[in-house]
């Protein structure tokens, strides 16, 4: 990309960072994208980005801060443990670099859910390494089959070219071991994992040392007040995720995206309260039947939302149905098939 200066002296790689940055805070469903994207950039001229470095938490946890939150677990025999790689190999090439000076070998991978920006960096990982894989159940079959991702957005169906992005559709990851909520024992570093389903059909958190790595349970601040509607596979499953998060003790959480929090506890209340708000606001959409794309467009305008593509929009339209189903078993609306259209009204 060209540098050169603009008629306001500003180098068009700055102008381009700044308008990248600007849409990552208006259309978060695809901050980690962007944030690769930003980096790159940034890179191509010695400008200074969030720092990659892996930073001590407590104990053998620590973090590489970025678009997404990688874990590192640094064990006492001298290897080491990944908790997620990111959306593609910069990231992840970034921590092995840093952990080969260390003279320590990835011997793990620890998913916390099938979503492309969080395995994305499985498989250079593991091509460079030899780790072993560990992926939810449910969730581990969209580390294998990669297209489920991109396919159960476009409702079932083989997805358009638009949804086969990078940010969509991860390279494919072998999985060698499944696990469930409950304790592991990974290169002798105990971990308890805990079950945040919702934002995923299986999402974990993991517990190391006091430090709870809690995944997409929660949005940081800035998602919540730019962009009101997470994207969620199961609405139940996810406010009683929220719950279990809250309860769960720690010194420190390392959510997905965004800082380190002291305790995940005020942003489960922002998370919960906004979840509860896009429901209400669903109940008074439906007092006429109307199909679930018309939800959605007019929710849309209400939070003054606008998808910039076809990811943004096919994010929200399967959390439409996840919010409508969970409406339906509240007893607030209710399903029928009408004139050959698929109608939800108020009760």
């Amino acid at each position: 990309m060209n540098t050169r200066a603009n008629q306001h002296g500003t180098p068009d790689r700055i102008r381009t960072c700044d308008l990248l940055l600007r849409r990552q805070a208006l259309y978060p469903l695809s901050y980690g994208r962007l944030d690769t994207d930003v980096c790159e950039l940034y890179a191509g001229f010695g400008g200074k980005t969030r720092a990659q470095l892996i930073e001590h938490i407590h104990g053998r946890a620590h973090v590489a801060p970025g678009g997404v939150n990688i874990g590192v677990i640094k064990a006492d025999d001298g290897n080491a443990i990944l908790i997620d790689t990111g959306l593609n190999d910069t990231a992840a090439r970034k921590v092995l670099r840093e952990l080969n000076a260390e003279d320590r070998q990835v011997v793990a991978i620890v998913t916390t859910h099938g979503h492309a920006d969080h395995f994305g960096g499985n498989a250079f990982v593991v091509k460079r390494t030899g780790a072993k894989v560990y992926a939810p159940s449910w969730d581990e079959a969209v580390l294998r089959y990669p297209l489920f991702q991109p396919l159960c957005l476009f409702a079932g169906a083989d997805p358009p070219a638009s949804l086969r992005s990078g940010f969509m559709l991860a390279g494919a990851s072998p999985v060698d071991v499944v696990y469930d909520a409950g304790p592991l024992q990974i290169e002798g570093v105990e971990i308890k994992a805990v079950s945040l389903a919702g934002h995923s059909g299986n999402q974990m958190g993991l517990l190391i040392d006091e430090v709870f790595y809690c995944a997409d349970v929660v949005l940081p601040d800035r998602v919540i007040e730019r962009y009101k509607m997470p994207y969620l596979f199961s609405v139940r499953d996810h406010l009683k995720a929220l719950d279990r998060a809250q309860e769960t003790p720690h010194l420190t959480a390392v959510p997905g995206h965004g800082p380190t929090l002291e305790h995940v506890g005020g942003l489960v209340d922002q998370n919960r309260a906004l979840v509860l708000e896009v429901a209400d606001r669903i109940v008074i959409i439906c007092r006429e039947p109307l199909m679930a794309e018309e939800i959605l467009a007019r929710l849309l305008g209400e939070l003054e939302a606008d998808p910039q593509d076809a990811a943004a929009y096919y994010l929200l339209h399967p959390t439409i149905f996840a919010f409508l189903t969970y409406l339906e078993e509240r007893g607030d609306v209710s399903h029928e098939i009408t004139d050959g259209r698929s109608l939800w009204r108020a009760r």
